[in-house]
């Protein structure tokens, strides 16, 4: 045990910690025993690096925000000094380890889903401070280009160990262009089934200190094309149906949804083969996935290079993770 940890322990009274699974930040994660012996999660936070949003502080702060709306675990202490967080344990069962469960619940958790995609984009903006840090961030050109540097970096360069083709850079460049002046609703910016957890009959929203400004779609996008889970398409068209309405013709809906699920798709991949890179394996098979839902995405945009280019991607890849990683595609 480290020295902060043990403290922090100590000063709350906790007992039996055991380390969890972190998500793909820093954060360390600890389950623990209180003495009345209820469990409860203790997060510790990295130390802030300067010019860098600080997810801590984020965290806090939206949760007093979205907490009015949305169900998100309760935070029952924190310590700025030690930066740590004590939070309500909501248990081990995202809603991707439910719905492997219970598959016949798939179209409740789809309709489920979809009211939260619409609070984001409904309540959760409309009522939001608009001096608040987190409606005064966005997708603009410097982190959609952050986004993707960051794929070319590390699914291209990194894991296929090739370049992205140029016409795929004007491509996005085209995408960002277009996207930029539709970022104007709150977003989680991570919303996926790994990201939601099941607690009765409602999800618990968690991971969204970098929510920001986005395309309405964004979340939808997201979710809809998950890398970690592939809904039926009944479930599909429950989540759409409820978001078309939005909008004023399908043309605009899918537009938008066409340009945002590639720059999300290909953001995710960057991410999910940095996590690779650093033997992080239950990251493996959302990248064949991912790969899947990119080839649809040129299809639909009748992008005939694309999609002879992401089955290129999807076999080259697995490839690559069959070589460094033999058994993490099983």
């Amino acid at each position: 045990m480290d020295e902060r940890l043990d403290k922090v322990a100590v000063a709350w009274n906790l007992t039996e910690l055991s380390p969890m699974l972190g998500d793909v930040g820093t954060r360390r994660y600890f389950r623990a025993k209180q003495p009345s012996g209820d469990t409860v999660i203790l997060v510790l936070y990295p130390d802030i690096i300067p010019g860098i949003d600080d997810p801590f502080q984020d965290f806090i702060s939206l949760h007093s925000y979205v907490n009015t709306i949305l169900r998100v675990p309760e935070i029952y202490k924190y310590d700025n000094y030690h930066r740590a967080m004590l939070l309500e344990d909501l248990g081990d069962c995202s809603l991707e380890d439910h719905m492997a469960h219970f598959p016949q619940e798939e179209l409740f958790w789809a309709d489920r889903v979809a009211v939260e995609l619409l609070d984001w984009i409904g309540p959760l903006t409309m009522a939001a401070p608009k001096e608040s840090f987190f409606m005064l961030r966005s997708f603009d050109k410097a982190k959609f280009d952050f986004e993707w540097s960051f794929c070319r970096e590390h699914f291209f360069n990194g894991l296929l160990q090739k370049k992205p083709p140029l016409w795929l850079d004007r491509m996005m460049e085209q995408i960002h262009g277009y996207l930029i002046p539709k970022a104007k609703y709150l977003v989680h910016r991570d919303f996926h089934v790994r990201n939601l957890m099941v607690s009765g009959h409602r999800p618990v929203t968690i991971d969204f200190q970098d929510a920001r400004l986005g395309p309405a779609t964004y979340d939808l996008a997201s979710i809809l094309f998950d890398g970690y889970w592939d809904w039926s398409m009944e479930a599909k068209q429950i989540i759409v149906s409820k978001m078309k309405a939005s909008f004023n013709s399908d043309i605009d809906f899918w537009s938008e949804l066409n340009s945002v699920a590639l720059q999300r798709n290909l953001k995710a991949l960057g991410t999910f083969a940095f996590q690779l890179r650093q033997n992080k394996t239950r990251y493996a098979q959302a990248i064949p996935r991912t790969l899947c839902h990119i080839q649809s995405h040129f299809e639909r945009l009748s992008h005939g290079e694309g999609v002879i280019q992401s089955e290129h991607w999807h076999k080259l890849a697995n490839e690559r993770i069959h070589i460094e990683w033999p058994n993490a595609l099983q």
